[in-house]
């Protein structure tokens, strides 16, 4: 698992993709109750999100977005 900086080439798209997750119509914060969406790090295949109390659902959720490279088999580079 790696954690990628906030000037990351993939962050704006990563969050991007998040916000047009069908529950977060559009919102890739989605705060409530003091509760938003927290990018956890990344594998070699996704992005990993967590919202401890998402609106539309109430509960705990967990996102994880694909990564353009790893849908298609770019080799990574260290």
């Amino acid at each position: 698992m790696e954690f990628l900086e906030a000037d990351h080439r993939e962050w704006m798209e990563m969050w991007e993709e998040l916000s047009n997750y069908p529950m977060n119509e559009g919102n890739g914060i989605c705060l409530f109750m003091g509760n938003c969406w927290e990018y956890m790090g990344s594998s070699c295949e996704h992005h990993h999100f967590r919202h401890r109390l998402h609106p539309r659902t109430g509960k705990q959720e967990f996102a994880y977005v694909e990564r353009r490279k790893a849908g298609v088999k770019w080799a990574q580079i260290a």
